[in-house]
């Protein structure tokens, strides 16, 4: 069986783990299987140069289109088609495979008429929304469309009018948590947004800082709001109490999280939330919006308002000393959902 894989990124090489590591955890795992498909992946932005490379045995064509804008990418999207064509005649290709309903799921849709085979499309994040203008313009209802959460499968309806074929669960795989010490009361994780607000998560440092003077929070992330959020700690003097980070390795993130008791999780929009199922893979509490995959539990606690939330953060910090880790989505069940869409789809084919 030959894959397909149309998406707008891959990781760079086999040491990058932080630009995509949602796509880095998958494609190991999947490598990982005895009985793995052929896999060849065209990458339409980046790495950002127009090059050929083996990620882990896996062949990858990159089109180097960077961060250029339409009209412009449609010459790169041309040089995907072109790619695509070529592996074709080197190895017949039995099922294409697109990440995020945007513009590799428009290429998925040309070339799946072309090779006559089935195109699955896995919707990664905001492309469930309204706002995304490929929903008018791709042929849903001839793409097997995969939702990561439930949450993210009814946003998806309201939005496109059509109920996803499949919701699979984007897993990961088990992190060995090398200390219980929790020196780090706090932490978020995620881009400086405005969708993360992150201004809540300020809001709710300063009021539990009234009763913890030496409360110790760290928010690891860049983007566009960043200078905004510094003129907002500085305003709630918590310059002592909130460590800015900016983007770290994947890895580096990772032992932040097993050091710390609580991820304060503020996003007001998440399909699934990775770093949600990461954070109780840590072993940290999770405090969240009702987003992606998260439900009210013994781990996970959902922010109704911010005296709620103070009042169960402050529990956390007086009274928790269990920090046993939860994998509720291993990545082992990711990759077994997919083989079986991947052997149903060849099935469909003849």
């Amino acid at each position: 069986m030959h894959i397909l894989v149309i998406t707008p990124g891959f990781p760079e090489n086999e040491n990058d783990t932080s630009s995509l590591p949602a796509m880095y955890e998958y494609f190991s795992a999947l490598l990982a299987e005895h009985s793995s498909p052929k896999i060849t992946v065209v990458s339409i932005h980046y790495p950002y140069s127009n090059i050929t490379y083996c990620w882990k045995g896996i062949q990858v064509f990159n089109c180097g289109g960077g961060s250029i804008n339409y009209p412009f990418k449609i010459l790169f999207w041309i040089r995907a088609i072109f790619h695509s064509l070529k592996i074709n005649k080197q190895l017949k290709v039995d099922v294409i495979h697109s990440f995020w309903l945007t513009e590799s799921a428009l290429i998925g849709s040309i070339l799946s008429k072309i090779f006559n085979v089935r195109h699955i499309c896995t919707i990664m994040g905001q492309d469930a929304k309204k706002a995304n203008t490929y929903l008018k313009i791709l042929p849903l209802k001839n793409i097997i469309k995969v939702a990561l959460s439930e949450y993210h499968s009814n946003y998806f309806k309201k939005s496109a009018g059509l109920q996803p074929n499949y919701i699979i669960p984007w897993g990961i795989k088990a992190i060995k948590v090398q200390e219980n010490k929790r020196p780090i009361d706090i932490i978020g994780v995620g881009s400086l947004i405005p969708l993360k607000n992150y201004k809540l998560f300020i809001d709710i440092v300063a009021k539990l800082k009234e009763d913890f003077p030496s409360i110790n929070c760290i928010l690891i992330g860049e983007g566009t709001e960043k200078s905004e959020l510094v003129k907002e700690i500085e305003k709630k003097n918590l310059s002592k109490n909130i460590t800015l980070t900016g983007q770290l390795p994947h890895e580096e993130v990772l032992l932040k999280m097993m050091k710390s008791k609580i991820l304060l999780h503020t996003s007001n929009y998440e399909s699934f939330g990775l770093v949600i199922l990461e954070g109780l893979a840590s072993g940290c509490y999770v405090v969240c919006k009702k987003v992606g995959i998260a439900k009210e539990t013994k781990k996970i606690l959902i922010i109704k308002n911010i005296e709620d939330t103070f009042l169960a953060i402050k529990r956390i910090i007086n009274n928790t000393k269990n920090f046993s880790p939860k994998i509720p989505y291993p990545i082992a069940d990711t990759v077994s959902s997919y083989k079986k869409l991947y052997k149903a789809c060849t099935i469909l084919n003849v």
